[in-house]
């Protein structure tokens, strides 16, 4: 088991939520959770991301673990710290969409008027494109999924529902504060139609804990 090393990309007071969420599905693992508090408030436009790398390249020093998870599903930072880190470095939106192209041809639901097609791209990148069934964009800013309100839960539903009767084989949520809606959303879709859901801290934490290959030091990261 890996010692793993959780970053949150941008500012604000998510540490103690993150940690106890974790703790909720692996209460004996050791763990750490890094801010950066000096990032932007919500990662939410390409600005924003590129924003959040540069304050998050600031704190190399700073990012010790036998695997590291980017808490956030723009993936802000991911090639980068691949490039300048001896670590394992795994993105919630590259991982959780390999997962569940494992599982059959997946939707994601997110926020944000740029959702579609910012997945689209990330499936591009990732060499998942093609089990991309849809994106499903919930008029929801990441500030309200994190309030975890009870509209939140029912457009989040609502919009998985869809998918699922588009054929999806798996819904993944396509942002890291789904998180506290994530536990009552799967239990429903489970029961409701044996449908799995896949939220992307958790499942990302999941593989980092356990996978042990490193990133090559030339070809791709080698630029460091």
């Amino acid at each position: 088991m890996n010692r793993v090393l959780i970053i949150d990309p941008v500012r604000g007071e998510i540490e103690e939520s993150v940690v106890e969420y974790i703790r909720k599905y692996y209460p004996d693992d050791e763990f750490e959770v890094l801010s950066i508090d000096t990032g932007p408030a919500t990662i939410e436009s390409f600005t924003a991301k590129t924003i959040a790398c540069a304050e998050m390249l600031k704190r190399l020093d700073d990012m010790k673990g036998e695997a590291i998870v980017i808490n956030c599903f723009a993936d802000p930072c991911l090639f980068e710290l691949r490039e300048n880190l001896d670590t394992p470095v795994f993105g919630a939106a590259e991982t959780t969409m390999h997962m569940a192209a494992m599982l059959g041809e997946f939707s994601v639901i997110g926020p944000g008027d740029n959702m579609i097609a910012w997945v689209r791209i990330q499936a591009r990148e990732y060499g998942v494109f093609d089990k991309l069934l849809s994106v499903k964009k919930v008029y929801l800013s990441v500030e309200d999924i994190l309030g975890a309100s009870e509209k939140v839960y029912i457009d989040t539903k609502n919009a998985a529902v869809e998918a699922i009767e588009e054929g999806a084989d798996a819904v993944v949520l396509g942002c890291t504060g789904f998180s506290m809606i994530a536990e009552r959303l799967k239990e429903e879709l489970w029961d409701e139609y044996k449908i799995p859901v896949l939220e992307p801290l958790l499942t990302t934490y999941s593989v980092a804990r356990s996978f042990s290959i490193m990133h090559g030091r030339r070809g791709l990261f080698a630029g460091k």
